[in-house]
């Protein structure tokens, strides 16, 4: 799986927010899938380029959808600037775009120059093609 180190800038994205289930492995991604879809689906009525952001926050496994800026729902999220590793698909399935983000991480975690470096990723919902950035650091 090939991926490339970006430098991404310091960005505030704010939208809606769901919580999303810990992962089980007797159920697969469904669920968590389903989550996300229905997300994306309620935030796509009143937005366009918009990206999906998974974080803790306030303790609590987070999927927000969300636009650049501020005021745009009721919870916000920056994204630090920093290194990130950068992977595209042409996916468009939920439940193969979570396994690809699965595999994705497994990719970093597995190499032997970087290592995560943040508890969020960045969907990019704006691009093409599915997108993912994940926080990354030199090893």
């Amino acid at each position: 799986m090939a991926f490339e180190i970006v430098k991404l800038d310091k960005e505030v994205f704010s939208g809606s927010r769901v919580e999303i289930p810990a992962f089980n492995p007797q159920e697969g991604f469904a669920v968590m899938s389903g989550v996300k879809e229905t997300a994306i689906a309620d935030f796509a009525k009143t937005a366009e380029d918009f990206v999906g952001i998974n974080a803790n926050i306030d303790g609590v496994q987070t999927y927000l959808v969300a636009k650049t800026g501020t005021d745009n729902g009721d919870t916000s999220f920056e994204i630090t600037e920093g290194q990130y590793a950068k992977f595209v698909t042409k996916e468009t399935e939920r439940t193969a775009i979570d396994q690809f983000i699965g595999q994705s991480y497994g990719e970093v975690m597995n190499s032997e120059t970087i290592g995560v470096a943040g508890t969020f990723n960045l969907e990019d919902l704006r691009e093409a093609d599915f997108t993912l950035y994940i926080p990354v650091v030199a090893k």
